[in-house]
């Protein structure tokens, strides 16, 4: 709360420079009432982070949903009543106040109920201190270089709109940030998969569990890596549609600005497995090196190349600094977990394997002046090799299928297509399972 003060004090003295510097006097006036956001992004954030903790999934994923669609309702209403920016400002941070005491208080119920539940307490290997500070201090410690690393991937994600913003107009600005938000949504959906890691990773790392450590967590690398190439070449094969249905034809011209975005993904979320490692082994450093490693590269970009080609310039500046972050967040894990680093290499080589000439084959399938809907179906087919390739390279296994047949769902619909999934996915995954010798 404390930092979210002062972010909020900083965001209102800066506001008037802020309109006068993108030329926006609207910005002086909205501002001031989006800086409530900011003030109570403490609470959501600690209260998510507690429910992730607590492995209270279901309420992570309900109240977000549930205020995502708040805010969609408003939106529409909004619309409807014919009213502006400022009344859309004032209502999106109405919202924004609501989530956030609402994730707290939530947590804190969850946490206080749970430590009113008998249960034994036993002394695990590594749950004492490893030295004999405070235990303020270590998570002083443990979370500051955390923020610095949140600090610079946040810089180097804003840095491109306030470089833009002296060299392109409103219009072009407008583009790459429509561009960037699109990815966004999708990569952050995608981040829930491993963030979910990291409960589990300091769990085995408490318990000195290094073999059964280095097994869940190939596994996990395996399955976030193929899942961030599939929304990669989702985003990328289906960028035309995907632009017609977030926004609508008069963003067509931040098209090739999507194309290299939709790249980042390939490596960006792949990182997060280990980022999670990082966290859960009490290397926050690495995190912040890595950060600092990515705003580096997309900072020399941004001199080099962004004067230049102007939007897309940024795109392959956030690209560049993406993979140079992945890259040595691979050659640090190689360091926590040397015994399986030659199967995370394989991982990448054999996904990209996939993921590259399919990329090329979309490129060549797009048609701007031809027929789309011919176009739209060629692609769609591109789903079948794909299909075949993820289990004929071991990406997807059977023993996936056998370990998300198992998952307890409750919801009928979604039980059901989880059904129909596994069983048309099944022959394939028979058909590439290695043969056992008798």
């Amino acid at each position: 709360m404390a930092l979210g003060l002062v972010a909020s004090l900083a965001l209102l003295a800066l506001a008037p420079a802020l309109a006068s510097q993108f030329d926006m006097p609207p910005l002086a006036v909205l501002l001031p009432i989006l800086a409530a956001m900011v003030a109570t992004d403490g609470l959501a954030t600690t209260g998510r982070s507690l429910l992730f903790g607590l492995q209270r999934y279901e309420w992570v994923s309900g109240l977000s949903l549930a205020f995502h669609l708040a805010k969609t309702v408003l939106v529409g209403l909004l619309w409807w009543c014919q009213q502006g920016l400022v009344s859309l400002a004032i209502g999106l941070s109405a919202l924004a106040v609501i989530q956030a005491f609402s994730f707290s208080i939530v947590a804190w119920a969850l946490a206080r109920r749970a430590a009113a539940t008998p249960m034994e307490v036993t002394s695990e290997p590594g749950s004492e201190p490893q030295d004999g500070r405070p235990l303020l201090s270590q998570m002083f410690g443990y979370c500051l270089p955390l923020l610095g690393a949140r600090a610079a991937f946040l810089s180097g994600q804003n840095l491109g709109k306030v470089l833009l913003a002296k060299v392109m107009d409103a219009a072009q600005l407008g583009y790459f940030t429509f561009a960037f938000q699109t990815i966004e949504r999708f990569v952050e959906l995608v981040y829930a998969l491993p963030s979910s890691l990291l409960p589990s990773l300091t769990h085995l790392v408490a318990r000195e569990e290094r073999e059964r450590l280095g097994y869940i967590f190939e596994q996990a690398f395996r399955l976030v890596q193929v899942a961030a190439c599939v929304v990669a070449w989702g985003l990328f094969t289906f960028a035309p549609e995907i632009t017609l249905w977030v926004g609508s034809p008069l963003f067509l011209p931040a098209m090739g600005m999507l194309h290299v975005l939709a790249l980042v993904p390939i490596a960006r979320t792949a990182q997060q497995p280990l980022t999670m490692l990082f966290q859960a082994t009490r290397r926050p450093g690495i995190v912040l090196a890595l950060a600092a490693i990515k705003l580096g590269v997309e900072l020399a970009c941004y001199i080099v190349i962004v004067p230049r080609w102007g939007g897309m310039g940024a795109a392959w500046a956030n690209l560049a600094g993406a993979v140079a972050s992945y890259t040595m967040a691979l050659v640090f894990a190689a360091n926590v977990l040397p015994e399986t680093s030659g199967q995370r290499v394989g991982i990448v080589v054999r996904a990209l394997s996939v993921t590259l000439p399919l990329l090329g084959l979309s490129w060549l399938l797009l048609a701007p002046d031809g027929n789309r809907l011919l176009s739209l179906l060629a692609r769609g087919l591109l789903v079948l090799p794909a299909l075949l390739a993820l289990f004929a390279l071991r990406l997807v296994t059977r023993y996936d299928l056998e370990k998300l047949s198992r998952l307890r769902i409750r919801a009928l619909l979604a039980r059901r297509l989880r059904d129909g999934i596994v069983r048309a996915a099944d022959p394939l995954a028979r058909m590439f399972e290695p043969r056992r010798a008798v």
